[in-house]
């Protein structure tokens, strides 16, 4: 059986940055401001949770591609591998996300100076 590399024909490398990209796209998704953006990007909670939710995804993958040996290309595998991916954007881990603290939405004083006395 080829791993995920080999049926994408690409590098380890290049994998490494598919998954940054899918959790970098992902982390996007579920933040609503660039500060809340940053904290799930940065939780090592949440990184091993979507980690091992795309190993779920890889398996996927693999029991769609396995049958295949003939006359399938690597931006075939690719758009199977992204389809099965882009389920990661229909799940959100909701006890993670909650633990992370949300930006103060009353917004700051602008006269802050002025009404001190």
């Amino acid at each position: 059986m080829k791993t995920t590399i080999q049926k994408l024909n690409i590098t380890p490398e290049q994998h490494e940055s598919l998954i940054w990209k899918f959790y970098q796209n992902w982390c996007e998704s579920v933040s609503i401001t660039m500060i809340e953006f940053q904290q799930i990007l940065a939780s090592a909670a949440i990184n091993r949770w979507f980690i091992l939710e795309l190993q779920k995804c890889e398996i996927e993958f693999h029991k769609r591609t396995d049958r295949y040996t003939e006359n399938v290309t690597a931006k075939d595998m690719e758009k199977c591998y992204r389809d099965c991916a882009l389920h990661l954007f229909n799940i959100r881990p909701m006890a993670l996300l909650n633990q992370i603290k949300k930006p103060n939405s009353n917004g700051i004083r602008v006269f802050n100076a002025l009404t001190q006395n």
